[in-house]
């Protein structure tokens, strides 16, 4: 069900509606509204344009954290990927040691034919 949340990013009061708790969105919104300030300074920013200029860098910023992010999951399940296959391997190559084991075994315990 959505929710409406205000939320204040660089100055400016905004309604969001989600599916998310009112915390959550307020800490996305400090999140940006924390790029926002580092990039124009902790100074207000007075023309629309300068404005657009830094939302446009803090989206540049949060994109590329997003990649990153995302690039070091998956060189990470491609690790565990890899750790999986070397489990499974070796797994797979004790139960042929063990039943080769256990038929060596039945085999002597069989009496002799003549």
């Amino acid at each position: 069900m959505k929710r409406s949340v205000q939320v204040e990013i660089a100055g400016q009061t905004l309604t969001i509606r989600s599916d998310e708790g009112p915390d959550y969105v307020q800490q996305l919104a400090e999140f940006v509204d924390g790029h926002l300030q580092l990039l124009s300074g902790n100074k207000r920013v007075n023309s629309a344009a300068n404005a657009q200029r830094v939302a446009l860098l803090v989206a540049m910023q949060i994109a590329d954290e997003l990649f990153r992010e995302k690039d070091l999951h998956q060189r990470f399940r491609r690790k565990v990927h890899e750790r999986l296959l070397g489990l499974r391997l070796a797994l797979d190559q004790h139960e042929q040691r063990l039943a080769a084991a256990e038929a060596a075994t039945d085999n002597l315990d069989e009496p002799p034919t003549a």
